[in-house]
């Protein structure tokens, strides 16, 4: 009884972190569908990528109804995702111009669908903790989990293929050179075993490199970007690489590479049929042990 209720108070607590960042995640979706929907559009283009440490915003300058032009600077990312001269829609809200979005996928929908997914999956483990607490099989219960990750994962990597082959079909070749190599630390906490048996927990500190790419557009603009990073890196500054970029929008752009262009997609689908593949195994081994 004591652990069904421990099992209890674990799922209030899953439940409840989850229920908060998704519902962050639907507050800013709906936020954004307000500007969709009932905002007023303009055409802007982007005059600055300002550079705020390893951050770069867009800024962006469009005219009001009555002539006025207004810049304004966007949210920043941790990669540039605009490059200056792309034309860009914003809407805005006619009482506060100030109060705009950039209609773009990323820039509206991206962080939402993050949260909520984020969201759902700690909701995937308080509801998991819940049906422990209630006796269910713990089989059953991690197979219905897995086949929702495998999903997940499996519709990750056809959007994450989709797009790829879009740009490397239709996107536009130019050669780009390597600027620098920019590193990002972070601190992950490990359990480690001592020799004597003794388990440890520490803090370890993760590196991870991309390069910064810059290329010219036959147009000639100059555009920058960030291949992917990675524990290791396999360019260094000076070193000229093939580019793929969208014509339309030269800031989505890709080192011509496995690990830039491929690797997303192919992740997805390996985590998407490792789970499927457990769960599948899993319901053999069921099935073999159920009398005949």
């Amino acid at each position: 009884m004591a652990a069904d209720a421990n099992w209890r108070w674990i799922a209030w607590l899953v439940l409840g972190i989850g229920g908060l960042i998704a519902a962050a995640g639907v507050a800013i979706g709906v936020g954004n569908l307000r500007h969709v929907l009932y905002g007023e559009r303009a055409d802007g283009i982007v005059t600055e990528i300002v550079r705020d440490g390893d951050m770069y915003a867009p800024v962006v300058r469009f005219r009001l109804p009555l002539g006025e032009s207004i810049e304004v600077r966007d949210l920043a990312s941790g990669a540039p995702d605009f490059a200056v001269g792309d034309a860009v829609t914003v809407l805005y809200r006619p009482e506060t111009p100030a109060d705009f979005r950039l209609q773009t996928f990323d820039r509206l929908w991206l962080v939402p669908l993050l949260l909520a997914g984020f969201g759902g999956f700690w909701l995937m483990f308080g509801a998991i903790a819940w049906a422990l607490s209630n006796g269910a099989d713990l089989a059953a219960v991690g197979e219905r989990a897995f086949t929702v990750i495998s999903v997940s994962a499996l519709l990750i990597g056809i959007f994450a293929l989709w797009s790829a082959v879009d740009l490397y079909a239709s996107g536009g070749r130019a050669r780009g050179k390597v600027l620098e190599i920019r590193e990002s630390r972070s601190i992950v906490t490990e359990e480690v075993t001592t020799p004597a048996g003794r388990e440890v927990r520490r803090d370890v500190e993760r590196i991870s490199y991309a390069p910064v790419v810059r290329f010219t557009t036959p147009e000639g603009r100059e555009v920058e970007f960030h291949g992917r990073g990675g524990s290791g890196s396999s360019f260094a500054a000076g070193d000229i690489v093939n580019v793929v970029y969208d014509r339309s929008q030269p800031g989505r752009a890709r080192i011509l590479s496995f690990i830039d262009l491929w690797l997303p997609a192919a992740v997805a689908f390996a985590v998407s049929l490792l789970f499927g593949g457990a769960v599948r195994l899993s319901r053999r081994s069921r099935n073999r042990r159920l009398p005949s």
